[in-house]
């Protein structure tokens, strides 16, 4: 568990306007994201991520720049690592979080390189109930990633 270093501040003197402490207070609770781990989250294992299934409730749960899914191809990616690195940048994929991106990531012509790049954030797989690739009777696409 992260642990958040306590700091204290010196009580309001004679003059002082309690709004300078609520600006400093609000700007420093802008800077600070309290609830964020120190350390990296558990990732699984490829392997283990296959097995794993999320629904798409759960991926919904996790619809911000700080704790970011998506579904794509009816496999579940944790991208909140991914921001800095994607060459359309953090907006985009903001634009999707905690959704099927499988039509935009479709329509932006990524390459085959793309997807095994993705394969590093997969972290589960839809129910067989939720999908709409990789079932029997799904819709067919021919390039989509194994």
């Amino acid at each position: 568990m992260a642990q958040v270093q306590e700091m204290s501040l010196p009580s309001l003197s004679v003059g002082q306007d309690k709004s300078d402490y609520l600006s400093l207070t609000m700007a420093a609770l802008r800077l600070v994201n309290p609830w964020a781990a120190a350390e990296p989250a558990w990732r699984p294992e490829p392997e283990d991520a296959r097995d794993r299934v999320i629904t798409l409730a759960e991926v919904a749960c996790h619809d911000t720049y700080y704790d970011c899914w998506v579904v794509i191809y009816d496999r579940v990616y944790n991208i909140t690592g991914f921001f800095n690195e994607h060459p359309g940048g953090a907006d985009i994929m903001l634009e999707y979080a905690g959704r099927d991106a499988s039509v935009a990531y479709r329509g932006s012509g990524h390459s085959r390189m793309a997807a095994k790049a993705l394969d590093r954030f997969l972290i589960g797989e839809l129910p067989m109930h939720e999908r709409m690739y990789r079932r029997p009777g799904g819709m067919r696409l021919s390039d989509i990633p194994d």
